[in-house]
């Protein structure tokens, strides 16, 4: 599958788990400029089968307490744990990937990685994110890594 459709169905696969799991709307792309450079929480799972590939989730800091707000059912001014929100974007991670390779026709069963939080200190991917997303207070950026096999 071209690059391009793996690209629409992971913004669709993002789109609906932040409105269905986070009752968070995409207010469209977000700016390239600003989206990276701002404090963030990132995830990254690896999966495998006829479809291995790797995906990495980064939150900025000012949307990852919202989404966790609204995933916990919890006011958003109430103190959320750091670890819960880790947990958070992991499973934001794991729901957006499982949501995406559900759109594509396998006869074979993909396994998926336990998504694993993102070191504070580590750099994130070189390459500009798969997509890149205005939630209103902040950003969310995708990368997405395929290699699809014959058979």
């Amino acid at each position: 599958m071209p690059d391009s459709e793996w690209d629409e169905r992971l913004a669709a696969a993002a789109g609906q788990v932040l409105e269905t799991m986070f009752f968070t709307a995409i207010h469209g792309p977000a700016e390239a400029a600003g989206s990276i450079a701002a404090a963030r929480v990132a995830a990254h799972l690896t999966f495998a089968g006829t479809t291995c590939g790797a995906l990495t989730v980064s939150v900025s800091e000012s949307s990852v307490r919202a989404l966790a707000a609204n995933f916990l059912a919890m006011e958003q001014e109430d103190p959320i744990p750091a670890s819960q929100i880790g947990c958070i974007v992991c499973e934001l991670t794991n729901m957006i990937c499982g949501s995406l390779l559900s759109r594509v026709k396998t006869e074979q069963h993909i396994r998926l990685s336990s998504p694993e939080l993102w070191p504070e200190d580590a750099a994130l991917p070189a390459e500009p994110p798969s997509q890149s997303l205005d939630l209103g207070d902040g950003t969310i950026d995708l990368w997405l890594a395929v290699e699809e096999h014959a058979g």
